[in-house]
């Protein structure tokens, strides 16, 4: 009854907050008013604010409507401000760390990941960082936990500032224009906004809850967009191994950047994703990293059905009736079972994913990338992926943040913009698990993948977005298609 009040009045809050936005259409505090560079800035905040609110509104309301308050960004939130953290994460980390202490002759995938069916699906690359510091300053595996976990909660700011500098990056790549001198209350208003926008980021709030370091891996492909939006590959380079080292698949990042001779970003990449795999293979022994192949293929053929799992794979599986949706061990998500192998799941999901990356790969050779295009590939790989929780669209918001300008100043899809990203926004952003489970044994389950087809949106508006970058530099276009800055338009 509490998180049903607490969601009931942050609902009506947010409404009326939407109202005030839509009849008094506030600026920045600060901004020069005669700035036509410093309106548009306000109507691309005020415009994110909406997306924002009305997002969460129309998720609460949802959740309201089918009883299922928590179901939410709001519900969520409460979780996360109450300073709950799950082991979602860290306690197969934790298993596999232990086994390897306790059985150092002993093969660790096979026994902990075949036979004891405990889903630590890491390379031992990710290992790396719960153990080192039990090694060089003896701290007991929980403390280094607790410690990760305290770490974990305070990169949502880092997140949060992350966001600010990639949007006003953004803001000033589409207009063309000299950067724009903003007093130090506009950048407190717009930072406070940003954070604002981590705390109500739905995938985020689930990571946060489920003590996931999908959190971190946000953080890390953030300043992978922040570096490469400044010019700084290396700096660009040495975050997306971070990335490499928690998902080995990410490496195809330092393929996209070969074919694009974007060298330093590539080198710095790789030596950094190499150390780290030298340093596993000497620590861990060659056998236990390399008998990590045998599990990426097991999850290649088999997936996850689990309704959270928002990619094909997982749409099959569900569309199929092959595995579990909604119940597993404990009635919950299963920790230790897979779906059953289907043939047609592995055909779509292996055919799907070489499209995905293969189009990505070989897009637009000879463009000089931009962020908008690293967020191509970046999310093309969570797309891509078997088995893509709704946590693990955490690293949309940094994404949102280099695209959501661009888009807007390009005017992407002409007067669809503003719809189709809001709905792309909504889809891939917010939460509406309480309804679309209701129909989870019918042939409608395709609506649990909601997340999935947002995200789909989303990558279509970059490729859109991209392809407009290489017809005309931002300042020619912005030229061209000036979005309005009066009337409705202002929001826009």
């Amino acid at each position: 009854m509490k998180i049903l009040i607490l969601v009931a009045a942050a609902t009506v809050l947010c409404t009326l907050l939407l109202f005030a936005l839509w009849r008094h259409q506030p600026s920045i505090p600060g901004l020069p008013r005669r700035s036509a560079q410093a309106q548009r800035l306000s109507a691309a905040w005020r415009l994110w604010l909406v997306f924002l609110l009305s997002g969460l509104v129309a998720s609460a309301i949802v959740a309201l409507a089918v009883g299922e308050p928590r179901e939410s960004s709001l519900g969520y939130l409460k979780f996360v401000l109450s300073f709950h953290n799950g082991d979602d994460s860290w306690m197969p980390m934790l298993r596999a760390s232990a086994f390897l202490r306790e059985h150092p002759d002993q093969p660790l995938y096979p026994s902990v990941f075949f036979v004891q069916h405990v889903k630590f699906q890491y390379p031992l690359t990710a290992l790396l960082p719960l153990d080192l510091p039990q090694w060089l300053f003896g701290l007991a595996p929980d403390t280094v936990v607790a410690i990760f976990k305290i770490l974990s909660r305070l990169s949502l700011v880092a997140i949060g500032v992350v966001f600010f500098k990639l949007f006003m990056g953004a803001v000033q790549e589409s207009s063309g224009r000299e950067a724009l001198q903003f007093p130090p209350v506009s950048a407190g208003v717009m930072a406070g906004l940003s954070l604002l926008t981590v705390a109500l980021f739905y995938p985020i709030l689930r990571s946060e809850y489920h003590g996931q370091i999908q959190t971190a891996m946000t953080l890390a492909a953030g300043l992978a967009l922040l570096a490469w939006q400044r010019n700084q590959p290396r700096l660009s380079g040495l975050a997306m191994a971070l990335c490499c080292i928690i998902k080995p698949q990410w490496v195809v990042v330092i393929l996209w950047a070969l074919l694009r001779r974007q060298w330093k970003f590539a080198w710095t990449a790789t030596w950094v994703t190499g150390a780290c795999a030298l340093l596993a293979i000497a620590v861990y022994g060659p056998r236990n990293f390399f008998d990590y192949m045998p599990v990426v293929s097991f999850l290649s053929k088999h997936g996850e059905s689990y309704f959270i799992n928002q990619s094909l794979n997982g749409l099959m599986h569900r569309l199929l009736a092959n595995g579990v949706n909604l119940q597993g061990a404990g009635l919950v998500w299963s920790g230790t079972d897979f779906p059953p192998f289907h043939p047609v799941v592995y055909a779509v999901t292996t055919v799907s994913s070489a499209l995905i990356l293969g189009v990505v790969l070989l897009w637009k050779l000879g463009k000089r990338p931009s962020a908008v295009d690293l967020s191509l590939v970046m999310l093309s790989l969570t797309l891509a992926s078997p088995i893509a929780w709704d946590h693990h669209y955490g690293m949309l918001l940094p994404v949102f943040a280099v695209l959501f300008p661009a888009a807007l100043r390009r005017q992407a899809w002409g007067a669809w913009t503003v719809p189709f990203l809001w709905i792309a926004f909504v889809l891939s952003s917010e939460s509406f698990v309480g309804a679309t489970n209701l129909l989870a044994a019918t042939r409608w389950n395709v609506l649990q993948s909601y997340q999935f087809f947002g995200a789909v949106m989303v990558l279509g508006l970059l490729y859109r977005v991209s392809w407009l970058e290489v017809r005309a530099p931002a300042g020619v276009q912005a030229d061209h298609r000036e979005a309005p800055v009066s009337g409705l338009g202002r929001l826009a």
